[in-house]
């Protein structure tokens, strides 16, 4: 009985962490849904991003209850010119809680590669245990409307072993898990109910995002004042990595930078947070919320 209890409690954990995870990284946050958006999710021009800049770090804690559960780390590691083409090399790494290790031990880094428009052109998922690193990997060609999956296992040193591949009809540039958190923060000051090509799994999909560039303010432990943000509400269409489906709800920073701030997520057993909790970019403090006076 007790070794049955503990296997239940165990994934429990694992599923809390890997959900809230995902949840910042597919922008899974939970709110109210509106109805869904209409306007389609069109590429624009190749230009340079004012979001995006190389050194960039975001650390995140996620809890539940009164537990820190895990930490999620977003990076923008370096830029390329290729082919004509600026490119973003971005990563995030999940971790669960240390002293929870003898429930839970989860390892995960996300890479993505993103234009300056914010839409991926490459994307790898590492997912570490303690006997092997299983890997799965999405190359987009959109000159031919088609994405490349790969899954396999990373061996000792770079190498890769694949172990099955298929290919992916896509009908127009798409998002990742990774740069949809991107393309949210370029676009979270637009006013525009969008519906974005996002690549799940071995299908495309909709993921709906329901720009208002609302005002409000929110609260973190990292700062003792509230924060000026930008609100948003939005509706995944399909069932993402580790189960994340449905409504979600977000709070980015009113400012150029745009940083994730605050989310908060319902998951079958209760309420997750996620919150800002360390940063690392040039300038860059939580802009604090000032009430504009009305006349």
């Amino acid at each position: 009985m007790k070794s049955t209890i503990e296997k239940a409690s165990k994934r429990r954990l694992r599923f809390f962490v890997m959900v809230a995870s995902a949840g910042v990284l597919l922008m899974g946050w939970s709110g109210p849904v509106t109805s869904p958006p209409v306007h389609p999710s069109q590429p624009a021009p190749a230009v340079q991003s004012r979001m995006l800049e190389v050194g960039e770090e975001l650390e995140y804690k996620v809890s539940y209850s009164f537990f820190t559960i895990g930490t999620i780390r977003t990076q923008v590691l370096a830029k390329e010119t290729r082919n004509g083409r600026t490119v973003y090399k971005t990563r995030a790494l999940i971790e669960s809680n240390p002293s929870l290790s003898w429930l839970v031990d989860l390892h995960i880094q996300f890479h993505s590669e993103m234009d300056g428009s914010v839409y991926s052109y490459y994307w790898l998922a590492d997912d570490s245990t303690a006997k092997e690193i299983n890997f799965r990997r999405f190359r987009f060609d959109y000159d031919t409307n088609r994405a490349f999956l790969e899954r396999g296992k990373r061996l000792p040193g770079f190498d890769r072993r694949i172990e099955s591949s298929d290919t992916v009809r896509i009908t127009s540039h798409c998002q990742d898990g990774l740069s949809l958190y991107y393309y949210a923060r370029e676009h979270v000051h637009d006013v525009n109910q969008d519906r974005i090509p996002t690549l799940i799994e071995d299908k495309q999909a909709t993921t709906f995002i329901n720009f208002t560039n609302r005002r409000t303010e929110a609260e973190i432990d990292a700062v003792d004042y509230p924060i000026d943000v930008v609100a948003f509400d939005g509706k995944a269409d399909y069932v993402g990595i580790f189960g994340l489906t449905g409504g979600f709800r977000g709070w980015f920073s009113n400012d150029e930078q745009r940083i994730p701030i605050l989310a908060r997520m319902n998951v079958i057993l209760g309420s997750i947070k996620i919150q800002l909790a360390r940063w690392n970019r040039a300038g860059w403090q939580p802009p604090k919320y000032v009430e504009t006076p009305t006349r």
